[in-house]
């Protein structure tokens, strides 16, 4: 294999970017080009090395249907091919080491997967899991949350089983109760793996090692292939403590008709209970993520695959922080041109008021003081979304400093063969569909049975942009900061449907209405609150 698609030199004859030469059963070497003259190298007594003249050097194996050439980048000059990496394969193909045989296990697609919260109360594990919930949903599997107090609930109710005393390790009718509900609740979680579920997440303390042993064996017992990954939130900063207490004693049934004080001294000694008996996760033949302290540190072990590429980096960014976000259509462009049109005089108009607006919002979160870079703006690559953010940012002093990040990942969905000006011309709050039917009936008749994976001729489906715009909705959510994101109405109605927790299948008929703002605040439970702002009203 030949990195950078080198040239390199074979017999005397240069093979341009070869990945595989079949030069017959005779091959030379250019004495002059071969590695060995330095010695003293393994690497450089074998015949079948060769280099170019840009340095790249090649192994060639002789094979029954003729030679193969295989490259490295190196300067192929003595000393310097240590560091440029040997040439040797493993002798049986791949390395067997535990650690290896561990990965090839992991990476196995699993038939379900099963995500277990360990953390003692008020530590946010059913934030995480709510919060996680929509977000898998949002890719488009099926997944459900199994809370524990929920069950203990419905066993005791809420104002028996509520109680700090409830939670005593010497109270045995009390310690029944909670397996039982435990039970009931692990149960339930594997019947909706049997079901079809694909993510099923176990929102409870589960704070021993035994318990967390049950319930591998439990997920064991059953025929289908299910992952276990224990999600363990640690914290121990007590303004976070503070104020996870507060939510949790504000909202939970166990504290309805509480005073306020008192349930938090209640929660305090419920919390110390658990604390006795506390086991961290620790066991390294299990599959787990640890978080301290919102996610200022992370420890991961036996986590591979497609969790690495999407829950683990989802689990780093959130956090519990205020600050909205603002989701915005592209200003206007003139009829019957394309994207790549100059705004129209409306459409900077829109600019200069959404300036205004996201201005005095910003004063409202900041303060009248706004920090050098008081917000972060994404955009797409499309020539009228930046000049919406150009203009935007032109609109104030405040914002000079400011600099955007255009990502093709918020560009409009692909049309293929159906593209043209004649689909942002037929916009209105929702995309042309109708249109779409006059000019390819075979298409639409194709779209209407698969909404989300149907893909235009040539181009993408709403699945599609749903998988390019997780990185932009990592980026939102991993933000402290507020966010403006200036798309198109495909892509923000993907997004939209992440926001408001509505099924992605029906993400296409989301109004975006034009010259209108989607703020979008987080809220302590995980979710969010929208809101549809028209700033057209907007003084300048």
């Amino acid at each position: 294999l030949a990195p950078n698609e080198a040239d390199i030199v074979l017999g005397g004859a240069f093979v341009k970017g070869c990945l595989c030469a079949h030069l017959g059963s005779a091959l030379a070497v250019q004495p002059s080009m071969a590695f060995g003259s330095s010695g003293g190298d393994e690497d450089s007594l074998l015949p079948g090395v060769g280099a170019s003249a840009n340095g790249t050097r090649c192994l060639v194996k002789q094979t029954a249907g003729g030679a193969v050439a295989q490259g490295s980048n190196g300067t192929g000059r003595g000393e310097d091919k240590y560091y440029a990496g040997s040439l040797r394969t493993a002798s049986d193909g791949a390395i067997s080491c535990k650690g290896q045989v561990t990965r090839d296990e992991l990476t196995e697609k699993a038939r379900g997967l099963v995500i277990v919260m360990v953390g003692l109360p008020g530590r946010g594990k059913s934030f995480i899991s709510r919060k996680l919930q929509g977000f898998l949903r949002w890719q488009g599997k099926r997944c459900e949350t199994f809370n524990a107090g929920k069950y203990r609930r419905e066993v005791e109710g809420a104002v028996e089983s509520g109680r700090a005393d409830f939670f005593d390790s010497g109270n045995p009718h009390a310690l029944a109760v909670r397996k039982q509900a435990a039970s009931m609740a692990l149960n339930d979680l594997l019947e909706f793996l049997e079901g079809g579920g694909e993510v099923a997440i176990f929102d409870a303390t589960n704070s021993t090692h035994d318990r967390r042993q049950m319930i591998i064996e439990e997920a064991s017992k059953h025929p289908g292939k299910y992952h276990v990954i224990f999600v363990e939130v640690l914290c121990d900063d007590p303004e976070v403590l503070r104020t996870n207490f507060r939510n949790k004693v504000r909202h939970s049934p166990d504290f309805s008709g509480m005073d306020e004080e008192e349930a938090i001294r209640d929660l305090e000694a419920r919390v110390k209970m658990y604390e006795d008996r506390y086991e961290e996760v620790a066991d390294d033949t299990m599959s787990y993520i640890k978080l301290y302290n919102m996610s200022s540190k992370v420890l991961v072990n036996r986590i591979y695959g497609s969790i690495t590429k999407t829950l683990l980096p989802y689990l780093m960014g959130i956090h519990i922080g205020t600050r909205p976000i603002w989701l915005v259509r592209t200003a206007q462009v003139p009829a019957a041109r394309s994207q790549d049109a100059e705004l129209t005089d409306e459409g900077i108009l829109f600019a200069e008021r959404l300036g205004a607006f996201v201005r005095r919002r910003l004063r409202e979160y900041h303060g009248e003081q706004l920090p050098e870079k008081p917000v972060r703006v994404l955009s797409s690559t499309v020539t009228s979304c930046v000049q919406t953010v150009t203009a935007f940012l032109q609109s104030g002093s405040d914002f000079a400093p400011q600099v955007f990040r255009p990502m093709s990942a918020l560009n409009p969905i692909d049309r293929g063969r159906l593209g043209g000006s004649w689909w942002i011309d037929n916009c209105a709050d929702k995309p042309p569909f109708e249109k779409v039917r006059e000019c390819d009936p075979s298409f639409y008749s194709r779209w209407e049975d698969n909404k989300l994976h149907c893909r235009f001729p040539g181009g993408e489906s709403y699945h599609d942009v749903q998988c390019r715009s997780e990185s932009v909705l990592l980026e939102i959510e991993m933000s402290t900061r507020p966010v403006l994101c200036v798309s198109h109405i495909t892509c923000i109605q993907v997004l939209l449907s992440y926001f408001r927790g509505s099924a992605l299948e029906d993400a296409w008929d989301l109004a975006v209405p034009e010259h209108h703002v989607f703020e979008i605040v987080p809220t302590l439970g995980g979710g969010f609150t929208v809101e549809v702002v028209n700033v057209d009203t907007e003084p300048l």
